[in-house]
């Protein structure tokens, strides 16, 4: 199995609050956050196609 470095573990739900966690540690400190911005939109939009 093929894990990918750059995804982020997230829990299955994620609420307002640990989002705003999330995105203000992860601008402040993440080396690599320009790819992992890149997997969580590619998810995103994923997940978004397969809803439509």
């Amino acid at each position: 199995m093929a894990v990918d470095p750059n995804e982020p573990p997230m829990p299955g739900k994620v609420g307002n609050e640990q989002a705003k966690n999330f995105a203000a540690s992860f601008l402040h400190g993440q080396p690599h956050r320009a790819a992992i911005a890149t997997t969580l939109f590619k998810d995103k939009l994923a997940q978004l196609q397969s809803e439509a």
